[in-house]
C-alpha cells in the first residue's frame, strides 16, 4: 500500500514515430487475410 503522501511512481517513454501508422497498416492487412479466409469458406 502506498503511505499518505506519497506520491505515484510512473513509468513513461517518448512514443516512436511511425509506429501508429505500422501497427493499423498490419491490421488491415490481418483483416483482410482473415475476411478472404471467411468468404473462401462459406
Amino acid at each position: 500500500m502506498r503511505k499518505e503522501g506519497e506520491e505515484i511512481m510512473e513509468l513513461k517513454h517518448d512514443p516512436v514515430p511511425g509506429y501508429r501508422t505500422v501497427f493499423y497498416i498490419v491490421l488491415t492487412i490481418a483483416s483482410l487475410y482473415l475476411a478472404v479466409i471467411l468468404v473462401r469458406t462459406v
